[in-house]
């Protein structure tokens, strides 16, 4: 792939990472309607510290994912990569442990439960194994883990797309929208990045050295 397409890309995800970032962080200074039809919203004004832990602490993860895959910043500075890495796992914790608390009344039943659940316990175990990796200095399984990672991280950018299209281009109703995003804001991401790790990483090992 040309180089200058790689670098749209990037830009593109960084500004989508960016963006839907700075819609969690200032989602709570932005008024509220509230709609009593809407149970959902009910739950997340009714939830206490657990929804600003998880909107705070995932966006700032979010936020933080281009500058960790910035292969400038980690070859001007490891010490900026890796200060960077110690922010980005400690809010994933926080993210990953309010999100799981979170999904446990999550609007929509069961199969949401268990998709959001679900989406929880990986993202916080596939970041605590590229932490593992990174403190013992095995770079290639810390790319490899923290590549998994990030592409769960990245289900609040298709989470936020696909509600865009189902509620807002075709003004489906909001469990027939909200149920299977549990699953497809995360799943095809990991597959996709599964996919990925195997082009880069597996099939030609030599590229895996920085």
């Amino acid at each position: 792939m040309p180089i200058y397409i790689k670098y749209f890309i990037f830009c593109l995800y960084a500004i989508a990472a960016v963006g839907v970032a700075y819609y969690a962080v200032t989602y709570f200074q932005q008024p509220i309607n509230i709609n009593i039809n809407n149970p959902f919203q009910l739950k997340l004004l009714n939830s206490g510290w657990l929804t600003p832990m998880h909107f705070y602490a995932s966006g700032l993860a979010l936020a933080l994912t281009p500058w960790q895959l910035s292969k400038k910043i980690r070859n001007f500075s490891k010490s900026i990569h890796r200060t960077i890495g110690l922010l980005y796992v400690l809010s994933v914790l926080l993210g990953g442990v309010s999100g799981l608390l979170l999904a446990l009344n999550a609007t929509g039943g069961w199969v949401a439960k268990l998709g959001f659940g679900s989406l929880a316990v990986i993202w916080l175990s596939t970041t605590a194994m590229a932490f593992y990796h990174a403190l013992q200095h095995d770079i290639s399984k810390h790319k490899i883990w923290i590549y998994r990672s990030i592409a769960l991280t990245t289900a609040g950018i298709t989470l936020r797309i696909m509600l865009g299209v189902g509620l807002g281009l075709f003004q489906w109703p909001f469990l027939t929208v909200y149920v299977p995003i549990a699953w497809l804001c995360w799943v095809p991401n990991l597959i996709f990045c599964e996919w990925f790790i195997q082009r880069r990483f597996i099939r030609r090992p030599q590229t895996v050295l920085i």
